[in-house]
């Protein structure tokens, strides 16, 4: 018989990275690199969560962005007021980047992920790993979260932030956070082997997104995608508790339903 092994401790994980970082000299790539946890910090100190970014688990950088792991019970404030937070300190720093260069712009995606995760040992080159970690990262580079930045003003607005189901349904749907959970919006991804439903926050929304709503750029293109295909919407509903729940793609004609 296989030995059980032990569950890994459940951990938080916040990962953001740099819109467009490849496309600034290697000069630039540096100033904004050393940028990322500075602005990450001045964020956990404003949103009153110093406490969270000093004692950090497995801070890492990326490149083009970082990332902390942090205990869950910390989850609320940060959804609630972190975010807030960091949108204000990337509008401020974009104010100093002007006189620089109008070129150079730093606005970030941000994904919240929560799960089982352990620290690396020595003899790996990654500094966590776990399902949760891979999952993270992945809804990071998800279209939706890049859709969003890319449909609002680059002056006005400096963060997209996509949270996982697990983070809505925990800490939002729980009412933990005082952030409302109609601020956010679902949106369902395919990003590898990862499939499933995130939840995105845009602090200060602008541009196409007033006009067209948040994520919708991104539903007329998988839209128009599963037409292409000759597929329709699929859909996972659970805890039902009664009553009928109809998913369609594509109607012609009427759609009759008579309850019991």
């Amino acid at each position: 018989m296989t030995a059980e092994r032990e569950l890994p401790p459940y951990r938080a994980l916040l990962v953001v990275d740099t819109k467009g970082f490849g496309s600034n000299s290697d000069a630039e790539q540096g100033v904004l690199a050393a940028m990322v946890p500075d602005v990450l910090a001045q964020a956990f100190e404003r949103a009153g969560l110093g406490e969270v970014w000093q004692n950090a688990l497995f801070p890492h950088g990326t490149g083009d962005g970082y990332g902390v792991g942090f205990e869950p019970r910390f989850l609320p404030a940060v959804v609630s007021k972190l975010f807030d937070a960091l949108e204000n300190v990337l509008a401020e720093r974009d104010a100093r980047l002007r006189a620089t260069s109008r070129y150079l712009r730093m606005r970030m995606r941000a994904s919240l992920n929560v799960g089982p995760i352990r620290q690396a040992d020595g003899e790996s080159s990654a500094v966590a790993i776990g399902a949760a970690v891979i999952t993270t990262h992945r809804l990071l580079d998800s279209a939706p979260v890049r859709d969003v930045l890319a449909q609002s003003d680059p002056d006005q607005t400096f963060l997209s932030v996509v949270l996982s189901q697990r983070i809505f349904e925990d800490v939002l749907s729980s009412g933990f956070a005082t952030l409302p959970k109609s601020r956010v919006v679902p949106a369902d991804v395919e990003v590898k082997e990862y499939r499933g439903t995130v939840y995105l926050y845009v602090p200060n929304p602008s541009g196409d997104l007033l006009r067209t709503g948040i994520g919708k750029e991104y539903e007329k293109k998988l839209a128009a995608t599963e037409e292409a295909r000759g597929e329709g919407t699929t859909n996972v509903i659970s805890e039902m508790h009664g009553g009928t729940a109809i998913q369609i793609g594509r109607v012609h004609g009427n759609v009759h339903h008579s309850g019991s």
